[in-house]
């Protein structure tokens, strides 16, 4: 079913209302937790609108390169935004599909200031549009 006309948004919403959430990978530093103050508004952005995408069902994946102590400190820092972690550089422990493996995690998106930050904003900002919608109105996907 086509819900959108960027393929990545119509891929993302179909997953989602298929599966009932879907499953974000998201970087921290730039990403979600400012590290450089020009782009302080663009992590609060980000964070919003993950906020507004738990009330529809995701599982959050904390993929970063952080490692050590800052590595442990990094699902306190997420959690303290509000955001619910199910895992860092790991898959979540109920996830039964033969991916994420060979050190690679699976994901329906991934979020990073590195990896096409305002493309990825705008793909997850329009699917949960469209998604709120087909949920208000019982519509399911084919």
């Amino acid at each position: 079913m086509r819900h959108h006309v960027n393929f990545y948004t119509n891929r993302l919403v179909t997953e989602w209302l298929k599966n009932g959430k879907i499953i974000i990978a998201c970087d921290l530093d730039d990403t979600i937790i400012p590290y450089n103050e020009e782009i302080k508004d663009n992590c609060k952005k980000m964070v919003n609108l993950i906020l507004e995408c738990q009330k529809e069902g995701i599982v959050f994946l904390i993929n970063t390169a952080r490692s050590g102590p800052q590595l442990e400190r990094a699902k306190e820092q997420v959690e303290s935004l509000g955001i619910e972690v199910h895992g860092v550089n790991e898959m979540h422990p109920d996830w039964n599909r033969p991916y994420g493996i060979n050190g690679k995690i699976y994901a329906n998106i991934f979020l990073d200031d590195r990896g096409g930050f305002d493309c990825a904003y705008e793909t997850l900002s329009n699917a949960l549009a469209i998604v709120r919608e087909k949920r208000k109105d019982g519509t399911k996907d084919e």
